[in-house]
């Protein structure tokens, strides 16, 4: 099996009764929101380089709009073995003595557009930081959506079955939406469609569920709680 889009939309293909229902562009919108809906479960871990500034202390958060969180920060990236600052906030006394810490300053400024994928919030060293060197942030991501058939699908292949499920639950749900155009609310086959629909929605719950033993651990120290910080 490969691993592109083509290769995944021919696998939720296996699953339907009929091809001309579903043109690509269905599928491949379904798949999308399969995608999100897995990464918010099990997110892509990623890493992204920091060229760091004398006099620049605080650097933007990477990512775009897929970034969940930050699992770690390393600096400086020359050190061997690896060191990994602490998260602190900017009051506290580690912080305050520029000590091996980073701090992170949260939100989407009033003046910068709210679709802007670089008004995360910002990322602070404690410790003065200078021209030449490099930090390194591991941190949590959306899988790759992909919008072209040869694009690759960075969920892991053994893994796909969650979003072949998604895109199943999709497939009857639409199909239900468009019989309720046809057919009295009460209507045995409009309450079959539902049924059905129920069953793939529990199925993908299930398939999650499932492979949620074979979730990667991060060996990073301080994963970031996001909740109730609005991102």
């Amino acid at each position: 099996m490969g691993n592109t889009l083509a290769d995944l939309r021919a696998s939720c293909r296996a699953l339907l009764a009929s091809t001309a229902d579903w043109p690509d562009a269905t599928l491949d919108r379904f798949i999308g929101d399969g995608i999100r809906a897995y990464s918010g479960e099990y997110p892509r871990h990623q890493r992204h380089t920091l060229t760091l500034t004398t006099g620049t202390q605080a650097y933007a958060l990477p990512g775009g709009l897929g970034f969940q969180g930050v699992v770690g920060v390393r600096y400086p990236v020359a050190d061997d073995p690896a060191r990994f600052l602490f998260q602190s906030g900017e009051g506290e006394a580690i912080f305050q003595g520029g000590g091996a810490a980073y701090a992170l300053r949260l939100g989407l400024a009033d003046t910068v557009a709210v679709n802007a994928v670089d008004g995360l919030g910002t990322l602070v060293f404690a410790e003065t930081v200078a021209t030449g060197e490099s930090a390194e942030i591991e941190y949590l991501a959306e899988h790759h959506v992909p919008t072209a058939d040869t694009d690759v699908i960075t969920v892991p292949t053994g893994h796909w079955e969650a979003v072949v499920a998604f895109v199943d639950f999709r497939c009857h749900w639409e199909a239900e939406s468009d019989e309720t155009t046809v057919l009295t609310p009460g209507s045995l086959a409009l309450s079959q469609l539902g049924e059905n629909g129920r069953r793939a929605w529990n199925r993908w719950r299930e398939v999650m569920a499932r492979l949620r033993p074979a979730r990667p651990v991060s060996s990073r120290r301080g994963l970031v709680d996001w909740s109730g910080i609005g991102l």
